[in-house]
């Protein structure tokens, strides 16, 4: 079979190719390489003439100081930012929060021990009411179920109302999810129903100003607003009646305290104590991350403006050193009967201020007002807190006893 058209010319081109290229080779001069030994002499003296170095590359420094003194200037920066914090005006803010913190958790502590003592006593139960614990006069082996869940769940249910109500303080500024504020816009009837309210709203507005009548209604009465010390006083109320509340189930795995000892006695196992305690670990994060920013409206006491520069330094006067300064003093008032678990369970509050520094670095500045705002120590709140302090302590550390007629 006769090969195609292309295979015969594509053979041809090849062929005349080959063809020219041998006439040229043989033609041409050829270029002969020298021996061995002289091109190895001559590459030793290009060596030799070009000085021949291996030198290691190295990758490019960074643009500006080493990290020895960077770091250096870091620190130094952060101490003169909080060096403020140790200034006078620092100080009596951390002195008065420290008040309202001791106040506050010696009520809650004194308050669950009375409650404590008179369930038993309903319970049938004589009772001692002491500083670190609620001493029951009962055999263990006569405790009934009933008795268990009533006695220690009854306290627990207490301090969790009085956060409810001490929460009703902050109603105004607490912000509600965009969820929430949407949930009564959802069906069509409820949108139809609102924008009939939002029209009769703007019908009466004009018939008052077609009226004239711009003077405010008499019957208003205006909502009296609660002191920002007061509020701070309910601030500390809550975390301390929230911890008492979830430090039970905490630790309920190692100690059968508070309502975690309900938690003992009724489930009995080890895989409920590990889930009441992840879920107060993470109650306690959420509260903690949900309130904090009430410390930073409390800055309305002392400053008139909340910025980058002073919110951390205010925050460790107003939250962190007095829980600090505060545990410290609770922890002496022990002698001499100390009681690690009590130490450990109070200590849960640590769990609520948490979330303070990390919201401290993404909060907005705040400006409150202009005027002057110079801080004092609230002597008449430092005198009746210390005649209840006092009296509390006196009272627990003689014993409180609550005896069955």
């Amino acid at each position: 079979m006769r090969p195609s058209f292309f295979k015969r010319l594509k053979r041809a081109v090849r062929l005349e190719f080959r063809r020219i290229k041998d006439e040229h080779r043989s033609t041409g001069h050829r270029r002969r390489k020298p021996p061995l030994n002289i091109r190895f002499r001559h590459w030793l003296k290009n060596v030799k003439k070009w000085r021949f170095k291996i030198e290691h590359r190295h990758p490019s420094k960074p643009h500006g100081l080493p990290l020895s003194k960077r770091i250096k200037y870091y620190f130094r920066s952060q101490r003169e930012k909080y060096r403020v914090v140790f200034s006078s005006r620092y100080l009596i803010i951390t002195l008065n929060s420290t008040i309202l913190y001791l106040v506050s958790f010696f009520l809650i502590h004194f308050l669950t021990h009375l409650v404590t003592g008179i369930t038993a006593w309903f319970c049938e139960i004589s009772t001692t009411l002491n500083y670190t614990f609620v001493d029951f006069h009962i055999r263990y082996w006569n405790w009934t179920t009933e008795m268990v869940i009533i006695v220690f769940s009854v306290p627990a249910i207490f301090a969790l109302l009085i956060a409810l109500l001490s929460s009703l303080a902050f109603e105004q500024n607490i912000k509600r999810p965009g969820f929430l504020k949407r949930l009564p816009f959802l069906t069509k009837k409820q949108r139809y129903k609102h924008k009939k309210q939002q029209r009769q709203k703007e019908l009466e507005l004009q018939v008052q100003r077609l009226n004239q009548s711009t003077k405010p209604d008499r019957t208003h009465k205006y909502k009296k607003r609660i002191s920002w010390p007061v509020r701070l006083f309910f601030l500390w109320t809550l975390y301390h009646s929230i911890t008492y509340f979830f430090s039970g189930m905490l630790y309920s795995f190692l100690f059968h305290r508070r309502f975690g000892y309900v938690i003992w006695y009724a489930f009995n196992a080890y895989i409920f104590d590990l889930l009441f305690s992840v879920f107060a670990f993470l109650s306690l994060i959420l509260i903690g991350y949900f309130f904090s920013t009430q410390f930073f409206n409390s800055g309305r006491m002392y400053l008139n403006d909340l910025n980058d520069k002073n919110r951390m330094p205010f925050v460790l006067s107003q939250a962190i050193f007095p829980f600090i300064i505060g545990t410290i003093i609770t922890i002496i008032l022990q002698i001499p009967v100390f009681d690690p678990a009590l130490v450990l369970l109070n200590f849960s509050i640590f769990f609520l201020l948490l979330p303070l520094p990390s919201r401290s670095a993404r909060f907005d500045n705040i400006h409150f007002d202009s005027r002057e705002k110079p801080a004092k120590i609230y002597w008449h709140w430092l005198a009746w807190s210390s005649v209840i302090i006092l009296s509390i302590l006196i009272a627990i550390k003689i014993g409180i006893t609550i005896r069955l007629t």
